[in-house]
């Protein structure tokens, strides 16, 4: 990898407290935790998406990346049961 790597997504201020924190990486550098991120998100099988938003698992938890389409900003990491998925995605 380069130096210049760059990720596909951005982190907000906020969605990259709330990764360290659902991650348990508050003591690890800005950078490895990126690169964590990446990582999980490349190897994630399960997505679904709002209107506005894109829901990526972060493993086998229910952790969600939550990523804006618009700007492909990662906006926070967050719990999402089975009962909120279909509530976002609009059905029961």
């Amino acid at each position: 990898m380069s130096y210049y790597y760059k990720h596909n997504y951005s982190f907000s201020y906020h969605g990259m407290q709330r990764v360290k924190e659902r991650l348990n990486m508050k003591d690890v550098e800005d950078f490895k935790v990126k690169d964590e991120v990446m990582r999980l998100i490349k190897l994630s099988n399960s997505q679904f998406e709002t209107r506005y938003d894109l829901y990526i698992s972060a493993g086998n938890s229910q952790l969600y990346f939550v990523i804006n389409k618009e700007s492909n900003l990662i906006v926070t990491c967050t719990k999402v049961s089975v009962e909120k998925q279909l509530e976002l995605m609009g059905g029961w």
